[in-house]
């Protein structure tokens, strides 16, 4: 299984890039950070890898100040891998 995370090093910019996700089109969810990404403030946004690039323009978009960067995840056999995304 492979999806995508984008991370901050703030909650409330978590919780409000979040919302500007969902409202254009983006089905997303809050999560707890994968302890593999190793950043940020404990919760990440999670979304289909598929919707990479609107994610990407949505957060160049609505600059958060605290913005960390994209991870994709895999999950092998119960193990999580977290990937640094340009």
């Amino acid at each position: 299984m492979q999806y995508a995370i984008v991370t901050f090093r703030s909650r409330n910019q978590t919780a409000r890039m979040y919302d500007v996700f969902c409202a254009n089109g983006v089905p997303a969810k809050i999560i707890n950070t994968p302890r593999e990404a190793n950043v940020g403030c404990g919760i990440s946004i999670r979304f289909d890898i598929a919707f990479l690039s609107k994610a990407k323009m949505l957060v160049n978009r609505c600059p958060q100040s605290s913005f960390v960067g994209f991870f994709k995840i895999t999950v092998v056999g119960g193990r999580y891998l977290a990937k640094y995304i340009d």
